[in-house]
This record gives structure tokens, sequence and C-alpha cells, in this order.
């Protein structure tokens, strides 16, 4: 029997082999994921272009995962740095938008390229727009499969660029984005004009020049031009380097707050997540910890049964006690306990230790101490040495005994 299904088998196996072959040597499905990340070799990130800008600008670029907010507010030498951003949204907080504008406003250079603008619109910044301007960044679609792009400047019309439409972004609908409001929220109407520097086959701005204080900004509304797909496809990197020869020579400060957060901010499973075997061996221990959880870990035993805490007889074992020392008609023993108590609160309230023998020194030093006339104190001594040689005890005398010491103590506190 073993015999007849040899050959089934060996085929069977060679197709498994040669199926393992062909998936492992497929090529891998590319990832079209915007990151505009400065270190990701995929389609939408920028590893060429920020090994590019070293070469144009002629100047080291930084990375820097800080907010603009704290990244920009130590630029205060003579030449500060330019400061790139490329990202698919750009939403600053108003503090980054304030940031970014007292930076222009020194005379800092910023490239803004971005899909999309969200701008907080209620700060006194740069990003207030005017009553009068009808959506600066209203942002259109493009319909065409493939959407080229030229400058406006005449020594640089041979340099263009195509790119699918599925990777270009969006384009200005109008030239208004010269009335960006350049000045303070406070001085509306002082607007800025702004150079058109390159646009699209239907003559629709893309990149745009605007002066703010000494400042300048530059804004690109096609950040995939700036993509590895985007500077390596065709002769688009001529383009670019066109682009960014707009710029001033200098030191760069690339932003990757907005791309990768910032540093050590992330989340501890960031290295898991980033590997697919990692991710599968992760949820792997995940549900393993559940099923073992579920059957693994049931109670084998019984119930412990419930043992409930001792009653607390404190105060019945004071009862019992009290009870004993009341039995009968003598309390001296009572009254020698009650007195004992009192030359115990005297030692310990005022450092006076009754001594073997009551001399007369003592009353005196007590009379200092409690503020108690002398005369007082050394009658109730005396009364406290008849109680304490007595035979016998009433519970009047008694009484009077509590009452007279209660008295001593209070007046003694006073």
């Amino acid at each position: 029997m073993l015999r007849s299904i040899r050959w089934p088998l060996t085929v069977l196996g060679a197709l498994v082999g040669i199926w393992l072959l062909i998936a492992y040597n497929q090529p891998k499905k590319l990832d079209w994921t915007p990151s505009y990340r400065s270190d990701h070799k995929r389609p939408l990130g920028t590893y060429a272009a920020f090994r590019l800008l070293p070469t144009l600008a002629k100047a080291p670029v930084r990375l820097t995962r800080e907010s603009p907010y704290v990244a920009l507010q130590d630029s205060t030498e003579a030449r500060p740095a330019v400061y790139f951003l490329a990202l698919q949204t750009f939403q600053p907080s108003p503090a980054d938008a304030q940031a970014i504008t007292r930076y222009l406003q020194r005379g800092g250079t910023v490239w803004l390229a971005a899909e999309q603008f969200l701008l907080p619109n209620e700060i006194d910044s740069l990003w207030l727009m005017p009553a009068t301007v009808d959506a600066p960044f209203d942002l259109a679609a493009n319909n065409k499969d493939t959407v080229r792009f030229r400058f406006a400047a005449a020594a640089l019309q041979r340099r263009t660029a195509a790119l699918p439409n599925r990777v270009v972004g969006t384009y200005f609908a109008h030239d208004s984005l010269g009335r960006l409001l350049a000045a303070s929220a406070k001085r509306k109407g002082q607007t800025s004009a702004a150079t058109v520097l390159a646009t699209n086959a239907q003559q629709r701005p893309v990149l745009v020049h605007t002066s703010v204080g000494r400042g300048h900004l530059y804004v690109c509304s096609v950040p995939a031009l700036l993509s590895n797909y985007g500077v390596l496809y065709g002769r688009n990197a001529a383009f670019v380097a066109g682009a960014l020869s707009y710029l001033p020579q200098g030191p760069v400060l690339w932003d990757a707050f907005y791309t990768q957060g910032r540093e050590g901010d992330d989340s501890l499973l960031r290295v898991v997540h980033t590997s697919p075997a990692l991710t599968w061996a992760w949820n792997g221990l995940l549900l393993g910890g559940l099923l073992f959880a579920l059957l693994g870990a049931r109670r084998r035993q019984r119930p412990v049964p419930t043992l409930r805490p001792l009653p607390n007889t404190s105060l019945q074992f004071v009862r019992t006690v009290a009870s004993v020392y009341r039995q009968g008609r003598n309390h001296q023993a009572l009254a020698a306990l009650r007195i004992r108590l009192f030359f115990d609160y005297l030692r310990t309230r005022f450092q006076e230790p009754v001594p073997l023998t009551i001399d007369t020194d003592y009353p005196r030093r007590l009379s200092v101490r409690t503020g108690i006339p002398v005369g007082e104190v050394t009658a109730l001594l005396a009364r406290l040495n008849n109680w304490l040689d007595a035979e016998h005890v009433s519970e009047t005398e008694l009484h009077q005994l509590y009452q007279l010491l209660s008295n001593f103590q209070q007046r003694a506190e006073r």
C-alpha cells in the first residue's frame, strides 16, 4: 500500500516546494502610505530628499523631533536656519504656529509642504486669515491621470516634473495666498503679496512664496514631489533641485515632530509593531495567556469558607472589671487605684514624681507648676493620704474623690 501512494506524495511534495519557492521570491507589495518620514525608503517617504538637501544647501541638515515651540525658541543667531517641514496634514497647535510666526519675523526661512492645512483661526499669528479672504486654503483635487508641474520663472521653464494623479495631493484654488495676514491680528488688512513659484498644467499654484517680517515662507501643496517616488520618478530630480534652490544656503532644521512624534514618547511596543513577525508573536502570546487564564488557571479545590473576625470584647471586659470593683460596699481599692492614676498624671504631665515621704517642698513645687495655691495643694495631698490609709470608703466618698481630682485637673490645665 505504501508503494501505491509513494508517487502521489512525491508529486504533491514537489508542487508544495515549487509553490513555497514562488511565494518566497515574489516581489513584496509596495507600501504607499504617505509617511513622509526621513528614515523611510517606501515610495512616499523622504529618505532621498533628506539625503539630497545637504548638497543643495551646502550645509548640514539636522533632524529635530521637538515641537516648533521648543525647537525654534533658541534660534536667536544672526542667520537662522531653514526650518523644513514635509508632511501630509499640517495642523499645528496655537503655540507652534506662534513660534513659527516669531521665527519668520526674526528673519528665518520656513519651507512647508503639505496636502492639507488645518490651521488655528483665532490666534495672534501668521495663520489668522482676514475676513475678506474667502478660503485661501481652499484645495481641490485633480482628475487627470498624470499631472505635470513647471516653474513660473523663465530661467527654470525647462525643469518640469510629472506625477501620477494618485500620489498628487492638491493645489491652491486661486492665487490669493498673498493675502495671508503677515502682521499681528490687531492690524488686520496689512498683508504681504505672495509670489507663485510653480504651477501645474492648469496654472494652479502649487508652490508659493511670501515674506513675513524679515523672513520668508515657502508653501508647497504637493509634498509628494519631495517623496522618494517624486524625486526618483522620471526627470523630477531636476525640478525638486530647482524648487529647493530658492532656499538660502545655510544650516537646515528638518522637522520630524509631526511625522515621527516626540522622541521617547511612543508606545513601549513600537519595536514589536514595526515587525510583522514580532506582531504575530505578541498576538500569540496574548492569546495563549488568555486561554491559560480561562482553562488552565481554574480553581481545583473547594472554596475556602469565610471566617468571621472575632468580635471586639474590650468594652465587655471593662464592664466586668468595673462590676468586680463595685461589688460590696467598701470601695477602698477603687479609691486607691484612682489616687495612683492621679499621681501618675502629676508625674507625666508636670514631671513631679511623688516622693516616698512627702515633705514641705513638694506641695510648693506642685503649686508652682499647676498654678494652684500651696494651701489647697497641701490640703488635697492630706485628704488623699487619709483615703489611702482608710480601711473603708463609701460610695459617697468615692464620688467626692472623683469630683475633687477632676476639679484639680481642670484648674491645673488652664
